[in-house]
């Protein structure tokens, strides 16, 4: 059985290749071996694979050696270029209207993501996760898909606007110092959560696009949209990953333990992963493997720290998975990168 795609609107996708493009770069260096085409992603309504996404936005960070890139060309961007979802943003009554709309039609525009709005009334927190193997990363596209977001407030909002704080899940090793200063709050990486922080005051305030008559014809344009969206069932190697990454660095990933986090029996969870053509050991080593990689070139982790963080009892079990993984040891692969 093939891997389940992960499907997102791909207008961001189309615009910052576009925007390596006028860089200098070509579609081939841009798109290549992505599997899709500028020609695909054209259609104002297309769709692109997450996975081919993200590895748009890693590949833009390499061929430019800058890893801003995306966050200066983000902000320039505005929240019409979310298509549909992102004109009924901009014509809703309030920040707290826009942000529940945007909840309520994300899968419209994206498989990829959940958006939990359980506190943002109560303490004014949005947050986000990403559905997809945790092999897969998204750092830089979720940098610029947060700035985004806020440079598009910004531009709706009828007075100064800046949120209390911002949170990112992932790890980013350098120039963390910019993103304080183009947020103009305080910003976290490593942390539990993608989390933006809204002054409650915020949320009521009437946005200046707000336009009652055409917000409730898109209303109803985005309800038979949702409706004809099918309901995508997450790939049980995602949830898998994420119960492995949680407790990899605790010596307690193995099946039994994951299989019990997901509420079934290791003989089921086996099953439901043949049904992928794959194992739970595989699932395992492929995970270690990426984040070894990840962290190696990352720079900022000593072998020791990578080797508690998967979960092995010393540098030298890592080292010699490692090289069975790649035909390199961590060293040799880090004086590649």
């Amino acid at each position: 059985m093939s891997e389940q795609q992960f499907l997102h609107l791909a207008a961001i996708t189309r615009d910052f290749s576009q925007h390596l493009i006028s860089l200098g770069f070509t579609e081939q260096q841009v798109l290549g071996g992505t599997g899709i085409t500028l020609e695909q992603i054209t259609p104002p309504e297309a769709m692109a694979p997450f996975v081919a996404t993200a590895e748009i936005f890693n590949r833009g960070v390499a061929l430019t050696g800058d890893d801003l890139v995306h966050l200066k060309w983000a902000q320039e961007r505005r929240l019409k270029r979310l298509g549909l979802i992102g004109y009924l943003g901009r014509t809703s009554p309030t920040l707290l209207d826009m942000l529940e709309n945007m909840q309520r039609y994300q899968r419209t525009i994206s498989e990829a993501i959940e958006v939990d709005l359980s506190e943002l009334r109560s303490k004014g927190f949005y947050r986000w996760s990403n559905i997809v193997p945790a092999t897969v990363d998204c750092s830089f596209f979720v940098e610029a898909q947060v700035a985004q977001l806020l440079s598009g407030l910004r531009f709706i909002m009828p007075r100064q606007f800046t949120p209390v704080r911002l949170s990112f899940a992932h790890h980013r090793a350098k120039n963390k110092e910019a993103f304080a200063k183009t947020f103009g709050c305080p910003v976290t990486f490593d942390a539990h959560d993608n989390e933006i922080d809204f002054h409650l005051s915020d949320l009521d305030t009437p946005l200046t696009t707000s336009d009652t008559a055409l917000y409730h014809i898109l209303r109803r344009h985005c309800d038979l949209v949702l409706a004809q969206t099918p309901n995508s069932r997450t790939d049980i190697r995602v949830q898998v990953e994420g119960k492995i990454a949680d407790r990899l660095s605790t010596g307690q990933a193995n099946i039994e333990t994951v299989a019990r986090d997901l509420g079934m029996s290791s003989r089921t969870l086996a099953r439901r992963l043949g049904e992928l053509d794959t194992t739970y050991q595989k699932v395992l080593s492929n995970l270690r493997q990426a984040l070894a990689e990840r962290y190696l070139k990352d720079g900022a982790m000593t072998q020791a720290e990578i080797a508690f963080l998967l979960g092995y009892s010393d540098v030298s079990s890592f080292a010699a998975a490692f090289k069975r993984w790649t035909g390199h040891s961590p060293g040799e692969k880090r004086r590649m990168t």
